[in-house]
């Protein structure tokens, strides 16, 4: 009877032994899972696949873009892997892609200047472009996505500009001499009104049928037959300044000399 006990016992105790055993395992494998760790196999493959992506972007035969590149490089190095030949490699492709964002940079800076510069010269419509003509010169600009809130700003300015001829309608076809009169009355009445912006405004617009702000403005005084006598000389710019100044427009257009571009080059008034 007591050798049965004692066998009895000695199950429950292997049993008891082999469960504690089993459980020592399972939660050293589950240790060892919620470390991260890998295998030495594994974290060879790793290093090698690393070292494809980063010779990639070393010979230029990466598909992604430069920014997608630079995060690439920036993970492989969060992974630490401590590889002398990859950490040579990565130091290359530092270099490569420091070279050619500064490259991107470069052209990208080309671009937004001359869209700059093109969009400063849809504002003025020194060459008396149509709305048409003008929208589709924007349009090309927009397609170029520059993504630069200067370029952004002056888009809107030249969609407003080509929104506002479409609404004047038929005035852009008035003969050049009554354009200029009804741009003289509006400066007057924009000042008059204390809308000095606009009296601005009107001012830029309308100096873009000469051709340059200095073009010479004569005043007739009196005439008598041959005999012409003016007040002393002013030019188109400073005429108009004293018209927002005074608030009043009394004077209509006499003469006007265009050069061979078909711009102002001369400008003779005379009184209402």
């Amino acid at each position: 009877m007591k050798q049965l006990i004692y066998q009895i016992k000695s199950v429950r105790w292997q049993q008891i032994l082999f469960m504690i055993l089993m459980a020592g395992l399972l939660i050293g494998t589950d240790g060892c899972k919620s470390t991260g760790k890998i295998s030495k196999k594994e974290r060879k493959a790793q290093i090698e696949a690393a070292k494809k992506q980063v010779k990639s972007i070393i010979d230029g035969t990466s598909t992604l873009s430069l920014d997608d590149q630079k995060q690439l490089l920036g993970d492989i190095m969060d992974k630490n892997y401590n590889d002398p030949a990859l950490n040579s490699l990565i130091i290359k492709a530092q270099q490569k892609l420091k070279t050619a964002l500064a490259e991107q940079y470069k052209i990208k800076q080309q671009m937004v200047d001359a869209a700059r510069a093109k969009l400063y010269d849809l504002l003025l419509n020194k060459d008396g472009k149509t709305a048409d003509q003008l929208e589709q010169e924007v349009n090309a600009i927009k397609a170029q996505n520059l993504k630069d809130s200067e370029i952004d700003e002056l888009i809107d300015r030249a969609e407003k500009k080509i929104k506002d001829m479409r609404a004047a309608g038929s005035a852009v076809n008035l003969p050049v001499k009554t354009q200029i009169e009804n741009a003289f009355d509006a400066i007057a009445r924009y000042a008059a009104g204390g809308n000095y912006t606009q009296a601005d405004n009107t001012i830029d617009k309308t100096l873009k049928f000469f051709s340059s702000d200095d073009v010479p403005v004569l005043i007739i005084i009196s005439r008598e037959g041959t005999i012409v006598d003016y007040d002393k000389p002013t030019t188109i710019k400073r005429y108009m300044n004293f018209i927002r100044d005074t608030k009043a427009s009394n004077n209509v257009i006499d003469a006007i000399m265009t050069d061979a571009n078909g711009k102002i080059k001369g400008l003779d008034l005379i009184k209402k």
